[in-house]
């Protein structure tokens, strides 16, 4: 027998007060002095022993009282006695077994010891015992609901898929392991979190979780602080055009997150499936490599690349996956009046910007009004005069057709010309001035401006707002265009005086960009800073709304087959699917995902290159690990389970039901106990009372 509240056999003191209240009670008897014993009442012997036996009587019944009520209080239960589960309604125990299979866990041989620690939990439980089996990863699956049986429970750690390639994720297991728990109405509670404890899987996002009380946590450690694994990282392309044909530039970082240094890391490129350069690097402890690669003749279109690695440690961080698009020279034309013998062409500048080998994806064309043939998708309009009705019709409907153009606002545009021309489409007008401004703080007239009020969170000025990207603040403006913009019109820059620089306007499909001075150094001294073949360039790719390629996204990343398709088509200057048309996604296994109906997103769960089809278009997405997961290092598991923890194990509050409480309801001894020591109690009051009865008459009869 066992007690619930041991500390209560203190008040067994209490059995001593009867004691003495009686020894105090009991005084010597009172002599009196009689003239003659002939009038006394002679008493027999047996009836002084019966009382005296009686008084005796009624101070055991009140010892026997307050001892019972003492047992009570101390919740006495047996501890031995047998109590089915099935008689109980709860079970033995229930036993919650997560195993982790993300990356980290394929390393050597973690995953087989993984596996054959939660087969033991399983083997060596007790009568009784349920188990349920979760995997996790970046995901969580329940493997195996709850159940008693053991076989199925063995089935389901061995049907778990081995570590795949995502990463670490532990706060939203043990929230599925905590519900199954709670759930499982069973006295004792534990969950069996079987991980090598990387210290990159607990984010800090999750540091304040905590199990609810009365669950216990075991942790299984598979981890350890010493391990070696080399990965790809800081990966950088450059494409530059050599003649025609692209060339792309690959750098990258091979990088040992162990202790260990490694020589002879055997790096190669593959691109398009064919094998291009391989080269050594020695790769130093907890340190990173340099390497670089050079893939020449990429002819415009969709390629694939690969960087592999040998590690036979941990495989799925030895390839990094990557797509790219090759552009080509995209055409552009510049329309400027014939030039004056003898002086540069107004285009001089801008087509040695535009036309650079190596660094521009332009090729500029330079046309005259008369001999303009608009088959480009780009126009840049160098400060010539509409002159032409139809001229000025043909334009319209380019821009409103999905054409990009630039407005330059040279010396020669006149402003009645410009508004009469472009004022009836376009939402800016001239107001007829040549403004001069005034250099602020100077304090005496100055013959040109700057440009210093510019949005760089638009993404024409967006890569100027970066550090060391080049600024505007150096080129002086002689003379420029007052603009007057009207509803539907954007300023990006304004010129010191207040005065738009750079005006946008969004014409049906098509835009145009409004410049306020020339496109070379006759009003002003652009040309000569660094930033000027950069704007340039901005503001032609802002016209064809060309975004940066992505060339890789991460394992848990969401691919949008639509919009894959559609910057796809952007790129190439081809027509968007159309709404509704079949698109098939392919795995990098070659398997078709389904996307639901109201969730047309793909979730990369592989690492390689997903195939994304329609009947006229393909485009392909390269998904790579997380980097993180490379990183093997180890934290005390010790110190992540005591943080998960919320109480101490196998306490829980009384809602929970704990096992001694179980025991108490089971037995529920105490109450006889008390009911005991409430008939000692009541009999030993009408003892008493009984008593001072008889002893009231007895001293009636003796008076």
């Amino acid at each position: 027998m066992a007690f619930l509240n041991p500390l209560f056999l203190l008040g067994a003191l209490a059995a001593a007060v009867p004691i003495l209240l009686h020894l105090v009670r009991r005084a010597d008897a009172r002599k009196m002095d009689f003239p003659t014993l002939m009038f006394l009442r002679k008493i027999d012997k047996k009836t002084i022993r019966y009382q005296k036996l009686r008084r005796l009587l009624l101070l055991l019944l009140r010892v026997a009282a307050l001892l019972l009520l003492v047992l009570a209080f101390m919740r006495p239960y047996r501890e031995g006695a047998p109590v089915s589960a099935a008689g109980a309604g709860r079970r033995a125990g229930a036993h919650i077994i997560a195993l982790d299979n993300s990356m980290s866990m394929g390393y050597r041989d973690r995953w087989e010891r993984a596996q054959s620690a939660a087969a033991d939990i399983v083997r060596r439980s007790g009568e009784g015992d349920t188990f349920a089996v979760v995997e996790f990863s970046g995901g969580t699956r329940i493997r195996t609901q709850l159940t008693g049986d053991k076989s199925a429970a063995l089935e389901g750690i061995k049907n778990i898929a081995e570590p795949g390639s995502r990463p670490t994720r532990y706060v939203q297991a043990l929230k599925a392991a905590e519900k199954i728990a709670l759930e499982s109405g069973a006295a004792k509670r534990v969950i069996h979190l079987i991980s090598d404890f990387q210290r990159n899987g607990w984010t800090d996002e999750e540091r304040g979780f905590k199990l609810k009380p009365g669950i216990e946590l075991q942790p299984v450690d598979l981890g350890s602080d010493e391990f070696s694994n080399l990965a790809i990282d800081n990966v950088r392309t450059t494409e530059t055009d050599q003649g025609g044909a692209s060339s792309l530039d690959i750098r990258a970082s091979v990088v040992e997150y162990g202790e260990r240094e490694r020589s002879g890391v055997r790096v190669g490129l593959v691109a398009d499936g064919r094998a291009i350069s391989e080269k050594t690097v020695r790769v130093p402890g907890k340190g990173a490599e340099e390497i670089e690669f050079q893939v020449p003749g990429l002819g415009p279109g969709g390629h694939s690349l690969v960087l592999e690695i040998d590690d036979p440690s941990l495989e799925r961080d030895n390839r990094f996956y990557m797509t790219l698009e090759v552009r080509g020279k995209t055409p552009v034309i510049a329309v400027e009046n014939p030039g004056t013998p003898g002086r540069r062409a107004p285009g001089f500048f801008l087509v040695r910007a535009l036309n650079v080998d190596r660094l521009s994806p332009y090729q500029v064309t330079v046309a005259t009004p008369r001999d303009l043939d608009i088959a480009a998708k780009l126009l840049i309009w160098n400060d010539v005069p509409v002159v032409a009705a139809g001229l000025g019709k043909r334009l319209e409907e380019f821009v409103r057709g999905g054409g990009g153009m630039i407005l330059v606002l040279g010396n020669a545009t006149g402003a009645s010309e410009f508004n009469r021309g472009f004022g009836a489409w376009l939402p800016v007008l001239l107001d007829g001035t040549e403004s001069v401004g005034r250099r602020p703080g100077s304090g005496r007239p100055e013959d040109f401006v700057l440009m210093t009020d510019i949005r760089t969170d638009h993404p024409v000025f967006q890569p100027f707002g970066k550090p060391h990207s080049g600024t505007f603040s150096g080129a002086r403006f002689y003379s420029h265009a007052g603009i007057l913009p009207g509803p539907g019109a954007e300023v990006l820059a304004r010129f010191d005086n207040g005065d738009p620089a750079l005006v946008s306007a969004g014409i049906g499909k098509g835009r145009v960009l409004i410049f306020a001075s020339s496109a070379d150094d006759t009003g002003n001294d652009l040309p000569l800073e660094p930033v000027y073949a950069p704007f340039w360039q901005q503001m032609l790719r802002y016209l064809e709304s060309f975004g940066e390629q992505r060339n890789w996204i991460e394992i848990g990343d969401a691919i949008d087959p639509g919009r894959v398709l559609s910057e796809k088509a952007l790129r190439l200057g081809n027509a968007a699917p159309e709404p509704g048309e079949a698109v098939a996604v392919l795995d990098p296994d070659r398997q078709r995902l389904e996307t639901a109906p109201d969730s047309p997103v793909v979730v990369a769960e592989k690492t390689g290159f997903y195939d994304i089809r329609t009947k006229d278009l393909a485009a392909a997405v390269a998904v790579n690990t997380v980097p993180a997961e490379s990183d093997l290092a180890h934290a005390s598991a010790e110190e992540m389970a005591a943080a998960w923890v919320g109480s101490l194990p196998g306490v829980s509050p009384e809602s929970e039901q704990p096992a001694a409480g179980e025991k108490d309801r089971r037995g529920r001894i105490w109450i006889f106990f008390f009911l005991a020591a409430l008939l000692f109690l009541v009999s030993e009051l009408h003892l008493a009372n009984s008593g001072l009865k008889a002893k009231g008459g007895e001293v009636g009869k003796a008076t």
